[in-house]
């Protein structure tokens, strides 16, 4: 007798065949799209902090910083004068972070964390150099990323025997 058709056992194994291999498939295509997302957010936020790093320096390392002070705007606010007249202010918020034209605006699960203004002062023997370093540290951090610093840290060094900061 010549029987063309699959048995009921050879139709079983053929679904589950098929739904191991669309399993499998499934789960790579999900691990790919993760993958992708992950170096999407953070090719994002390297390219945010090297603008972010741009528009900071260069307008505090080019243009002759000659003063800075705080402003009431925000808690983290500052008023930096320039010797070609010009003022930037630099605004740190839990949405944004704005220097003069600039604007950062935050991803969703990114935040600002303990930004910091300082100066450091090095003791040198000829009175001409460069003596002190104003310091801008403004950390960013990702949920995604807890280890890793997605701010900038501007650092404008200057000699205070010529120039009160």
């Amino acid at each position: 007798m010549n029987k063309k058709g699959f048995t009921l056992i050879e139709l079983i194994m053929t679904f589950a065949l098929t739904a191991v291999i669309v399993t499998i498939l499934i789960n790579i295509f999900l691990v790919i799209r993760d993958l992708y997302n992950d170096s999407d957010l953070k090719t994002t936020l390297i390219v945010n902090q090297g603008n972010l790093s741009n528009a900071l320096n260069s307008k505090i390392n080019r243009n002759n910083l000659i003063n800075y002070s705080k402003c009431d705007e925000q808690d983290f606010c500052f008023d930096f004068s320039f010797s070609d007249g010009t003022i930037s202010r630099l605004v740190v918020s839990s949405d944004y972070i704005r220097f003069g034209e600039y604007v950062y605006k935050m991803l969703e699960g990114t935040e600002v964390v303990n930004p910091d203004i300082t100066k450091r002062y090095v003791d040198v023997s000829d009175n001409s150099r460069n003596d002190t370093f104003l310091i801008i540290d403004i950390p960013i951090k990702n949920k995604r990323y807890p280890n890793e610093n997605f701010g900038v840290k501007v650092i404008y060094q200057y000699n205070s025997n010529t120039l009160q900061i």
